[in-house]
């Protein structure tokens, strides 16, 4: 053993030994980090592995190599693989990446991913339940799922410890979005035409109003997104909630009111704007307060529309319900039935949705609490594919 200087002036601690004929040469440490003692300690230990017939040189390359590997197959060295290829939304791979950042590399992160069980999984979730955003919970529990499918399939686990994750989380108590009783309609159509205020506000919540369809999916609205010679939305699958592309026809006032939004931001992305970003659309909240200020606090909501809609239509029982689920965008629990259904009641739709604007045109209250609407055409209930074939 001796101490080796360099040209800089630091100085190693370097072990001169010959193992299977060859000499090596390992380098203990620097001086005067390692003291002298500490120096003679490790080189009786390097002594006793040459011994036992072990190269110490090799023992530490190896030692390297197996922790290198160690940090290449982390949990979040394959979770952020899995992220780079994964499809979605710009948007929505964000917040799945957050949601790991803040709910599980902290606590599996830099553990090797064949080392994790069921059992930490379960903790850590457990751990973001405690937090009391079960719905939050849920969604670590998928993408937990999703990165230990990828890494099966790229072979680097056999086994799947987040295959049976049933049972291990509460379920939300399901949200239900306040919205006004029929009757109150005419009121509500009264303060959405007196209420003024700047920005796009108030064309977002007519817009709601004439289309029911789900808040974010009307914010995020791009022009692009927009037939003006079909009158229609085409809502592209990855902003819908069933993950299904969604075709919204247009009524005439629809179409009215894109036309007066177009004049001042139809050269942008985006439909509908927040009032001190252009890069960003409206946030739901501007809805919740316009409809706040309106006298509707607790009461209605962006969602509300599509209750009200829904109960009303079906009332009418002028169109087949299953139209109006259509229109909704409701998914069909039975999967052969919903691609059968997967074109059909356009023209359906399309009468319906005029009438429904000209209905809300003209809405009155007649004092017993019905609706009166002035529709104005004249149709039949609209008979089912199912049965049209039938017959």
């Amino acid at each position: 053993m001796y101490l080796a200087v360099n040209p800089s002036g630091s100085k190693c601690w370097r072990l001169k030994y010959i193992f299977l004929k060859k000499e090596r040469v390992y380098s203990i440490g620097q001086y005067p980090l390692i003291s002298l003692a500490d120096a003679r300690q490790k080189r009786d230990e390097i002594k006793k592995s040459l011994l036992d017939g072990i190269d110490p040189l090799l023992t530490r390359q190896n030692n390297r190599l197996r922790g290198i590997k160690a940090t290449e197959t982390s949990f979040e060295a394959i979770a952020r693989r899995w992220h780079e290829v994964r499809r979605g939304t710009e948007v929505h791979k964000i917040r799945c990446l957050r949601r790991l950042e803040i709910h599980v590399f902290p606590k599996l992160g830099s553990r090797p991913i064949q080392d994790i069980t069921t059992m930490d999984i379960a903790n850590c979730l457990e751990a973001v339940e405690s937090l009391g955003v079960i719905d939050t919970a849920h969604r670590v529990k998928q993408l937990f799922q999703q990165v230990f499918r990828y890494a099966v399939r790229r072979g680097v686990i056999v086994h799947n410890p987040a295959a049976d994750l049933r049972d291990i989380l509460s379920f939300p108590k399901k949200k239900n979005y306040a919205s006004i009783h029929p009757s109150e309609l005419p009121e509500l159509i009264h303060a959405i035409n007196n209420y003024r205020c700047n920005g796009f506000t108030i064309h977002a919540v007519k817009l709601l109003a004439l289309t029911f369809v789900r808040t974010g999916e009307l914010l995020a609205a791009r022009w692009d997104e927009i037939d003006w010679a079909r009158s229609e939305w085409h809502i592209p699958a990855e902003r819908m909630k069933m993950k299904r592309p969604h075709v919204v026809p247009l009524a005439r006032q629809s179409l009215a009111l894109l036309e007066e939004i177009k004049a001042k931001t139809g050269k942008l992305p985006f439909i509908f704007y927040a009032g001190s970003n252009k890069t960003k659309y409206m946030s739901n909240g501007c809805i919740l307060s316009a409809l706040k200020r309106m006298g509707y606090n607790g009461r209605m909501t962006g969602h509300g529309f599509r209750s009200l809609a829904s109960t009303i239509l079906n009332e009418q029982r002028k169109y087949h319900p299953d139209v109006i689920e259509k229109q909704l965008a409701h998914s069909d629990r039975n999967e052969i039935r919903a691609a059968y259904n997967r074109a059909d009641y356009l023209m359906e739709r399309k009468a319906m949705m005029q009438e429904w604007a000209d209905f809300l045109d003209n809405v009155t209250n007649n004092g017993n609490n019905v609706l009166v609407g002035h529709f104005g055409i004249t149709q039949t209930p609209v008979t089912p594919p199912e049965e049209r074939q039938s017959l």
